[in-house]
């Protein structure tokens, strides 16, 4: 969700949990959330719920939070709920797994009985707690809730004990959003920044003790996490680009040629976004970075991933005799290396450096650190190896033509 500063409404909350137990609860939040905040609430047996005739209960659900929620307040309670024909994920699980890849602040309400049987269940899961909950899959929920999703989970009794968290939470929010515009109005944000939300628009406003640093890091993954898809083409060879087809010998180890210099580039451009462009970006030693530069970096990095998973793709475009078909499969492996290169140089620098951040926020101990993109020369051996093979056949059937000539 990206920033959006000339929106004039009130602030919505959706109520995410099962209805039919939690009956009182939802309308005690629902009278605070519009009576004491001023806030709109969102719930769906009332008639202000928004439905679209053409979906059907789930998707109606998942399409308000999806449109219209600008904050969820998940409770659970003894039931898990309506569990859809499509898998095993109840509607609320659903609402909350929206929310979160909507990346709206999601407040965890659990009912203190569910929280206090939780360390019973993980020791003998095959227990009967039935007189509790309806499920066992309750305790898996909030097992995920609390330590998978790392939510921070809010114990209630009673509807009021949620209502006198929502109100200092949400204080706290408001709080946060009262910086946030400080900030903005103060500095004024570029429009790269502007395209982002959650941690890279948190760490380019704020810019807490090394910001420039997890600042690539959440960029390079924000960005890397968009490719998916071609992750996915990747694998299973799939391409759509217009075909193309060569017979002649020399034409085609002409286009193998053009194709691995094209890698070299590729991994030239890597070595100066990293060795030169970052260090530019961060700055010098004492001296703040540019947050629209670190971002410009990232990208350019996700840039090169990216074009080196089209550059092995276009390979399954070329048509060629099938004596060389060979010789283009070889060719399309050399990215391999390259690819995994890169990966493992995100992963670790994400890791690594959020791990030395927090360390340095318990000890003041300087420490050095030092990321480097190694890249693997890519192995020829194979190219080399079927480009002898094929000269000796093709110098072979000239030598035999020559004679029956």
């Amino acid at each position: 969700m990206k920033y959006n500063s000339g929106e004039a409404r009130r602030p919505a909350v959706f109520v995410s949990s099962t209805c039919y137990d939690l009956k009182q609860i939802r309308q005690d939040i629902r009278d605070f959330i519009e009576d004491d905040l001023g806030y709109e609430a969102i719930l769906s047996e009332y008639d202000s719920f928004p439905i679209d005739p053409d979906k059907d209960t789930i998707n109606n659900c998942l399409r308000v939070v999806e449109q219209r929620a600008d904050i969820l307040a998940l409770i659970v309670g003894g039931r898990y709920g309506y569990v859809t024909d499509h898998g095993n994920k109840s509607i609320t699980n659903l609402e909350y797994l929206r929310a979160k890849s909507k990346g709206i602040p999601i407040f965890v309400f659990v009912d203190r009985k569910v929280i206090d049987l939780l360390p019973i269940w993980e020791k003998n899961r095959n227990a009967d707690f039935s007189d509790v909950v309806d499920s066992p899959k309750i305790f898996e929920f909030v097992d995920i809730l609390r330590n998978k999703d790392s939510n921070w989970v809010h114990e209630f009794n009673t509807g009021k004990d949620i209502e006198n968290c929502l109100r200092k939470q949400l204080a706290y929010l408001v709080n946060d959003s009262l910086y946030l515009r400080q900030h903005l109005n103060k500095e004024g944000v570029s429009p790269k920044i502007l395209q982002y939300s959650g941690r890279v628009f948190e760490l380019s406003i704020e810019k807490p003790d090394f910001w420039e640093y997890l600042l690539f890091a959440a960029a390079l993954k924000d960005n890397i996490e968009k490719l998916d898809d071609l992750r996915y083409d990747m694998k299973y060879g799939i391409s759509f680009e217009k075909t193309v087809q060569y017979s002649e010998p020399q034409e085609i180890l002409d286009f193998v040629g053009l194709k691995c210099n094209e890698l070299i580039n590729r991994n030239k451009i890597l070595s100066i976004v990293i060795n030169k462009a970052f260090q530019e970006a961060i700055g010098e030693p004492g001296k703040p970075g540019n947050a629209e530069y670190i971002i410009y970096v990232a990208e350019k990095l996700i840039d090169v991933y990216k074009s080196i998973h089209m550059w092995s793709l276009e390979f399954k475009n070329i048509v060629v005799p099938e004596l060389f078909q060979k010789l283009l499969d070889y060719a399309s492996e050399l990215s391999k290396s390259v690819i995994e290169d890169i990966e493992y140089f995100i992963e670790d620098y994400d890791k690594r450096i959020n791990e030395a951040v927090n360390e340095l926020e318990e000890n003041s101990e300087k420490k050095n650190l030092k990321f480097t993109l190694t890249l693997r020369s890519p192995d020829m051996s194979k190219i080399d190896s079927e480009i002898h093979r094929l000269s000796s056949l093709l110098l072979t059937e000239i030598n035999q033509s020559g004679l029956s000539g």
